[in-house]
């Protein structure tokens, strides 16, 4: 059974700040958003691996904007946030965060689209350092609920065979980086050009990824078509020179 552990000042705060803004700006926009009804500093725990620490948490974002839903319905978007620390370094190991896209008529909402933003510290087999991978799954229901989620939930009959797989390479994707984005795909320039002044300051604070095995594969020698450095740790790993 997982403990909670406390996080340095500048990590929980940072973790605060930053969602705190990010609530301001959806409220600006005058939508809603939920999150977890306890302190986002007791999100940590010492489930992360070797020794480390864990953050972890879902948002639930209600109505978001979107121009091609026909009147009636909404877009309502979750994010389950899974991001690991090395200790005492506090330095990020590992990021994953889920997004499940809804589309809510009434009281049920049906899964339109899912996908998480991956990294791994070293990199993993025949991935890319940070990639989304788009999918069919859905965020636990436990996940949803400590976040307000109470609708009826309906999922795709039948599973996208074709891909479920899929891993496209990214820049930095860690749950910050993705409430960012959605703020600039999603609620006006104005919003999204306060909001990013306003977190300006924050990121220094935000624990950085491990860039260790990412610093090796961008020195290497191109060997990887356009994906210069993508899957270069690949080629190190089984004994390789790249």
């Amino acid at each position: 059974m997982s403990n909670q552990v406390t996080p340095p000042y500048g990590v929980s705060s940072a973790y605060e700040d930053f969602i705190r803004e990010f609530q301001t700006a959806v409220e600006s926009a005058n939508q809603e958003l939920q999150i977890p009804d306890r302190p986002l500093r007791s999100c940590f725990d010492d489930s992360g691996p070797n020794s480390g620490a864990a953050f972890k948490a879902c948002l639930y974002l209600k109505g978001w904007p979107c121009r091609r839903l026909a009147r009636g319905k909404r877009l309502d978007i979750a994010i389950k946030a899974l991001e690991t620390f090395a200790r005492p370094s506090w330095q990020l190991t590992k990021s994953t965060v889920y997004l499940n896209y809804f589309v809510v008529s009434d009281s049920s909402a049906t899964l339109v689209q899912s996908l998480h933003f991956d990294f791994l510290d070293g990199g993993q087999l025949d991935h890319p350092f940070f990639h989304v991978q788009l999918s069919d799954e859905v965020i636990p229901s436990d996940d949803l609920r400590s976040a307000g989620f109470e609708l009826n939930l309906v999922t795709p009959q039948e599973t996208s065979q074709c891909w479920v797989t899929t891993r496209i390479p990214t820049p930095e994707m860690t749950l910050a980086s993705v409430l960012y984005c959605l703020v600039a795909d999603h609620l006006g320039a104005g919003i999204f050009q306060q909001f990013a002044e306003n977190v300006l300051t924050i990121q220094s604070r935000l624990p950085t990824p491990g860039f260790e095995a990412l610093r090796n594969s961008l020195r290497a020698p191109l060997a990887h078509f356009k994906s210069s450095h993508w899957f270069a740790h690949m080629g190190n790993r089984a004994g390789q020179n790249n």
